[in-house]
C-alpha cells in the first residue's frame, strides 16, 4: 500500500471545487495542490509560466506550446524550439507524482486521478451543480454580467472536458470515470466536503 493518499477533484467550472477543496484541506489537515503545481513546474524547469498556464487544462494537439524561455535565448519570437502539450503534460504527471510518494494531499483538476491511476490510495471525485446555481455564484463573486457568467462557463467546460478526454481516453463527465459525483448545488458546498472527507477517512484508511 502507498505510505500517502491523494484526494482527485475534478469539476466543473463555477460549482465550488475551489472551496471544496479549502474545506476539506482544513478538515484533514492536508495541503492542496492546483495552480501551486505549476509553480513548482516553473521551478523545477526554468522555463517561462506562460507555458504551463497556456497548457493547463487545454489541449491544442499538433501546435505545441512555444516556450517563451527558449524563445529568449534564440533571441527571436520565430524560434524553432518549442514545448509540446504531451511534454507540459509528461512534466505536470511527473511532479504529481512526485507530491503523491512524498505527503497527503488534494490536487485540483489536471488529470491527478488518471496520472495516479496504479496507486492504491486515491479517492476520485467530481463535483458538478445547476447551471444556475452556476452563474449566480460567479457573478456573486467575480462582479460579471450573466452573459458573461455563461460564456465563461461554457469555455471552461468545454477546455477541460477536451483536457482530459484527449490525455486520459476517458470521458470527464462520465459518472464511471469517478469514485463519486456530488452536485453542490443540491447537497450543498459545506456538506459534499463532509461527505468527501467520510468517504476518504473509509476508502484510504485515514486515522
Amino acid at each position: 500500500m502507498d505510505k500517502h493518499f491523494a484526494i482527485c477533484i475534478g469539476r466543473q467550472f463555477g460549482s465550488g471545487g475551489r472551496t471544496v477543496s479549502q474545506i476539506l484541506a482544513k478538515e484533514l489537515n492536508i495541503s492542496i495542490y492546483d495552480r501551486t503545481l505549476l509553480e513548482s513546474a516553473v521551478k523545477e524547469t526554468g522555463f517561462s509560466q506562460e507555458v504551463f498556464v497556456k497548457a493547463d487544462e487545454s489541449s491544442r494537439k499538433g501546435k505545441g506550446i512555444r516556450s517563451l524561455f527558449m524563445n529568449h535565448l534564440a533571441g527571436s519570437h520565430e524560434a524553432s524550439n518549442f514545448m509540446s502539450d504531451e511534454s507540459v503534460f509528461g512534466m505536470q504527471s511527473d511532479i504529481i507524482k512526485r507530491i503523491h510518494e512524498q505527503e497527503d494531499c488534494i490536487f485540483v483538476g489536471r488529470c491527478a486521478d488518471y496520472v495516479l491511476r496504479d496507486s492504491d490510495r486515491i479517492l476520485s471525485v467530481f463535483l458538478t451543480a445547476d447551471r444556475e446555481f452556476r452563474i449566480a455564484r460567479l457573478a456573486a463573486h467575480d462582479d460579471t454580467t450573466r452573459r458573461q457568467a455563461e460564456s465563461m462557463i461554457d469555455e471552461a467546460d468545454r477546455k477541460r472536458n477536451t483536457y482530459f478526454n484527449y490525455y486520459t481516453g476517458r470521458k470527464w463527465s462520465d459518472p464511471s470515470s469517478y469514485d463519486i459525483c456530488l452536485n453542490t448545488s443540491t447537497i450543498g458546498i459545506e456538506r459534499c466536503a463532509e461527505i468527501i472527507a467520510g468517504l476518504a477517512r473509509r476508502k484510504l484508511a485515514i486515522e
